[in-house]
């Protein structure tokens, strides 16, 4: 069972978080059947990875009922679709410790369902205390504000004494701006989608050019600064070039605190794709500012979810790092937000890149020490360990070890189903022209000049042309400080 929902969501969640469930599983007014607490019991037990033998279904089974009852498939994966809809429950419930407005507007909907109009006014006045509070002036933010409306309007409205207030006004503007700020969200992702090449070209938000044109027209909207920021990243999507790319960062460092966590790292990763855009068509300094990006969402806790990084941003930071020369930045950050990693996924995420980072410091030995007993579970991480181990062999000039890791690695990628065809192919290329120029090295003094200088001109050749080829910046490299002259 170590596959199903309720282990990989388990796993997400904090201890405080898993202490909690517990809890609320035990909790009568939620769960009253003892063999789902018993299940909640045994599982925790086994927290955070949740991977020993004892979380087989058929032990489980027979920790739960008995040695002598026989293993029931449906029945067991019942209580196990059980005790997850609880954990479903729990996150669901957990969320209005995080969201207060929106759980005193709930109370209130129900006072004023129940005609409880003294108690519901109460309530409203404390939620609207909250709302001034809060510093957020997103969609999201404007459609609490248009049901805040709504229900003061309703509690307004049985009142004998009734005045002319501002509640229409206020639910007409409110839904304005959260319709306005929704549909420049939803554009600029859309956009997005479209420059990365997953959304068709006939999807593009035809409706955008009219909500554009609506805000720079109605002064009401044109003045938030959250509308001046979609504006700004709109601009960006569309023509890219560093004076788009520093006007939506220099306003979003501005007000980037009015946004939800979720929209202030959609912006951010519009500046960031912009950034690897400008890599991918040769401009290396466009590292730096992928760099500073991320030690600003670092040093505001965005790339943050539930107190955890994803080992996929770790590898990124440290790859912007290193392609950076911040050696020193890089290795503080890996041992700073190492016990942030998910803790089933630190070991690999760590010992990978800190072997990256000794390999561009040309610290080959420890390189090879930080892979060397680490039992890599990701195919990612697996392959990539070991295209830095073939580096690393191939710089030292090991032949024995770099051919029987180049054999062992070209039946890793032929035998793995996961990989993409482009990605397989270009890897293999790698493998091809790394062995290649392995043996025109060791020909070095044992064949004529004349050949031994023509078989260098060919493998140029190769590198410069052959399509896809994992790794190319690299053996350019390589050729420039080995004898074999870059490509072009």
């Amino acid at each position: 069972m170590r596959k199903t929902k309720l282990l990989l969501t388990l796993r997400a969640l904090s201890t405080r978080e898993r202490t909690w469930w517990r809890e609320y599983v035990y909790s009568d007014f939620v769960n009253k059947h003892a063999v789902l607490r018993a299940l909640a019991d045994h599982i925790l037990a086994y927290a955070p990875n949740f991977d020993a033998d004892a979380l087989d279904k058929r032990q489980v089974y027979t920790q739960l009922f008995g040695a002598g009852i026989p293993y029931d498939e449906y029945r067991f994966n019942n209580l196990v679709s059980d005790l997850y809809e609880l954990l479903l429950g729990f996150l669901a419930y957990t969320m209005q410790d995080e969201q207060p407005a929106e759980g005193q507007l709930a109370a209130a909907t129900a006072l004023l369902n129940r005609n409880l109009d003294a108690q519901a006014a109460g309530i409203l006045a404390r939620c609207r205390t909250l709302l001034d509070r809060r510093p957020d002036q997103t969609a999201n933010r404007q459609f609490l504000e248009l049901r805040w409306w709504e229900a003061a309007e309703l509690l307004d409205s049985r009142n004998a004494r009734r005045v002319a207030g501002e509640h229409l006004y206020r639910q007409a503007e409110a839904n304005d701006i959260a319709f306005v700020l929704e549909k420049l969200r939803l554009g600029a992702a859309m956009l997005s989608r479209q420059g990365l090449a997953v959304l068709r070209s006939d999807e593009r938000p035809r409706w955008l050019p009219e909500i554009r044109q609506w805000c720079l027209q109605e002064p009401f909207l044109s003045n938030l600064p959250t509308v001046q920021v979609y504006l700004a990243a709109l601009v960006l999507l569309e023509h890219p070039d560093q004076e788009s790319f520093s006007a939506l960062t220099s306003i979003l460092d501005t007000h980037y605190a009015l946004f939800s966590h979720e929209e202030t790292f959609a912006l951010y990763q519009y500046a960031l794709n912009y950034c690897i855009r400008c890599i991918n068509d040769g401009q290396p300094n466009a590292y730096q500012q992928a760099l500073h990006l991320y030690q600003t969402l670092l040093e505001r806790n965005i790339l943050l979810r539930q107190g955890r990084l994803s080992q996929w941003t770790y590898k990124n930071i440290t790859t912007t790092g290193l392609r950076s020369g911040a050696y020193n930045w890089t290795e503080q950050f890996l041992l700073e937000y190492r016990d942030r990693l998910p803790p089933a996924e630190r070991d690999n995420a760590f010992a990978y890149n800190m072997a990256a980072l000794f390999f561009e410091k040309k610290d080959l030995s420890a390189t090879l020490q930080t892979l060397q007993n680490v039992e890599f579970t990701d195919f990612t991480y697996h392959l990539g360990a070991k295209i830095i181990q073939l580096k690393s062999y191939y710089l030292l000039g090991e032949s024995e070890a770099l051919y029987a890791l180049l054999d062992a690695t070209k039946q890793l990628l032929r035998r793995n189903r996961s990989l993409s065809v482009f990605g397989k192919t270009a890897n293999l290329n790698f493998l091809q022209i790394l062995r290649q120029a392995h043996l025109w090295k060791e020909r070095e003094g044992h064949i004529a000049s004349e050949k031994w200088r023509r078989q260098r001109l060919a493998l140029i050749e190769k590198v410069s042309r052959l399509q896809p080829l994992a790794n190319k910046e690299w053996l350019i490299e390589q050729g420039l400080s080995d004898g074999m002259p870059a490509a072009g």
